[in-house]
């Protein structure tokens, strides 16, 4: 006797239907993108109907809103954690990375997000507006801790700056999301971390004093070697040459 297949429509709670629906969502929109995303197949991966798909979501782009929001809240739990003790760069470069490699590792989901959702007329009242908020906000507060502790100048505001390096990010990584052409995760992290780094660390204060007495001991040095080097060169055209007859 053949054994009976177990049915993959099991009797489930509300918020794990949904939980399931968004997983394989998810992972379809991550092979075929927003453009080619299709519920009806969707459905079959959850196996159940498409009716039960919409017992949930009010329509496909409903469906792709909560699929983008579901992923930010994987990206907020995953995030990485920062030490207080390390240096204000490594902390600054750890954010940029993750950020670089959260648009790497999901390339559709970010196009969607950036492409579409972030277009639309209310989306600064949206949940996955404020779900974004809190992601940049580990960034805004490495920035934060650099301007309270000295590292980073004080005369540019720390949302300012978060802007500036996400703005960033966003132009590294745009022919990577319209045409495929790679980038260097590590890379491009290294770069935008030594541009924001350098660009607003504070330079140490000049004490003029020591600096004068810096410059008097180094002009009294070439001084000393100019005079030293002419003695040597007096003392050469002085001396005879050897007779080998």
């Amino acid at each position: 006797m053949a054994e009976k297949k177990p049915s993959t429509n099991v009797r489930m709670s509300r918020e794990d239907r949904i939980a399931s629906i968004l997983v394989k969502a998810k992972r379809h929109l991550g092979r075929v993108g927003h453009e080619n995303f299709s519920p009806v197949e969707v459905a079959q991966d959850c196996g159940v109907s498409e009716a039960t798909i919409y017992r949930y979501f009010a329509s496909r782009h409903d469906l792709l809103v909560h699929v983008a929001e579901f992923w930010v809240e994987e990206l907020l739990v995953g995030a990485p954690v920062l030490k207080e003790h390390d240096s204000i760069y490594n902390r600054l470069r750890q954010v940029i990375w993750y950020s670089l490699w959260v648009i790497y590792s999901e390339p559709a989901l970010s196009k969607f997000v950036l492409m579409v959702i972030r277009s639309e007329p209310d989306f600064r009242s949206s949940r996955i507006y404020a779900l974004n908020k809190r992601f940049t906000s580990h960034t805004k507060m490495v920035i934060e801790d650099a301007i309270n502790q000295g590292v980073f100048r004080s005369d540019v505001p720390a949302s300012m700056v978060r802007n500036m390096i996400f703005g960033t990010i966003e132009h590294e990584v745009w022919s990577y999301l319209q045409a495929g052409v790679d980038f260097s995760l590590d890379g491009s992290a290294d770069l935008i971390t030594d541009i924001v780094f350098k660009g607003l660390a504070v330079e140490p204060p000049v004490d003029v004093e020591v600096f004068n007495r810096s410059m008097a001991a180094i002009e009294k040095g070439v001084k000393e070697i100019d005079a030293a080097m002419k003695q040597l060169q007096g003392t050469a055209a002085d001396e005879k040459p050897l007779n080998l007859d």
